[in-house]
């Protein structure tokens, strides 16, 4: 195997101008790093990857911290940091891409082992260039085949919450939330209530983000004699579910009684709040993404596609969607 000073024997450089030539290229006169990178050719030079040395440390790069949700699955992660010997760097994105962007640089200029991202987009562009960076990433929530991913079923989350409304009885039904083909709870809960017969109207269904003023929306809802035309909604994610559920009561409606609300995460306050809600399981999420970044770490290499680790989550019911069975 070729070695820095036999190139050095072989071209009548210094071994000083050999090793800049290598590691500096900037350093050195452009016919000079012609005819070192001619040798090493020549003589089938490899050079040495340096080996990084860990840092310990993990990136967190969440969309929003003051969903109930992120920052619970913060705290989740961050403890099994704790118990892997390792320490969490976090970014708030604030749901921006340049945002997300400046947090990944971060990462970099802090030597960070790996990074766990919920990230902006899943665009294949985007993800790929993030791919390429010198540090692993898992993505957590979202799954995707570019990188390693662990997510909840989102299509069964909704197809659950639709299950319950027509057990229940219910077939005027609303939806708060992203409405897209690529948003899983959506579709699982659109085409399960399809297969049962129940058709939304497009009326009922709200396309929000999250910061969406909803009053709007929940007034539209109310006919002129200040009854609601739809009986059960299902919500996005718990924030929303609680704002639903603040404006019905303060505009002297009664929960559950004249309207079944169901948001989804299963968060703190939908718990203390006793908001019927989808369970993300987030000690598992945390746990599966965590021991995926360890192997990736320790294999070392990246691969061509990845299989997304998919967990079930599960409807847990509370006051917000338990009334007698409509007939």
């Amino acid at each position: 195997m070729s070695t820095v000073r036999i190139i050095a024997r072989h071209t009548g450089f210094s071994i000083a101008t050999i090793s800049r030539a290598i590691n500096e290229p900037d350093t050195v006169s452009v016919e000079t790093l012609a005819v070192v990178r001619k040798a090493m050719q020549e003589l089938n030079y490899e050079k040495k990857k340096k080996i990084k040395k860990k840092s310990n440390i993990f990136g967190v790069i969440f969309p929003n911290i003051s969903n109930p949700f992120f920052s619970e699955l913060l705290g989740v992660l961050e403890n099994e940091a704790f118990h892997n010997g390792r320490c969490i760097l976090f970014f708030n994105s604030r749901h921006n891409l340049h945002q997300e962007k400046i947090a990944f640089a971060e990462c970099k200029s802090h030597g960070v082992d790996g990074v766990f991202l919920v990230p902006h987009t899943t665009s294949p562009e985007y993800l790929e260039t993030i791919k390429n960076l010198s540090f692993p990433t898992v993505l957590l929530t979202q799954t995707s085949s570019i990188l390693p991913s662990v997510g909840v079923d989102h299509i069964e989350g909704g197809r659950l919450v639709a299950d319950h409304f027509f057990s229940s009885g219910h077939i005027n039904i609303g939806y708060i939330g992203p409405i897209s083909k690529q948003e899983g709870k959506y579709v699982g809960f659109i085409n399960r209530l399809n297969e049962l017969g129940i058709n939304i109207s497009e009326e009922f269904q709200f396309n929000a983000v999250e910061g969406t003023v909803l009053k709007g929306f929940i007034n539209s809802c109310i006919d002129e004699k200040q009854n609601l035309k739809i009986s059960a909604l299902f919500c996005m994610n718990d924030m929303v579910a609680q704002k639903v559920i603040e404006i019905l009561t303060e505009s002297g409606f009664v929960i559950p009684r004249d309207l079944v609300v169901v948001g989804f995460d299963n968060t703190f306050s939908s718990r203390i709040l006793g908001i019927t809600s989808v369970s993300q399981p987030m000690q598992e999420i945390a746990h599966v993404g965590f021991q995926e970044m360890l192997n990736l770490i320790k294999e070392n290499k990246k691969s061509e596609n990845y299989s997304a680790q998919l967990l079930l989550p599960r409807l847990v019911l509370r006051e917000s969607s338990l009334q007698l069975k409509r007939k």
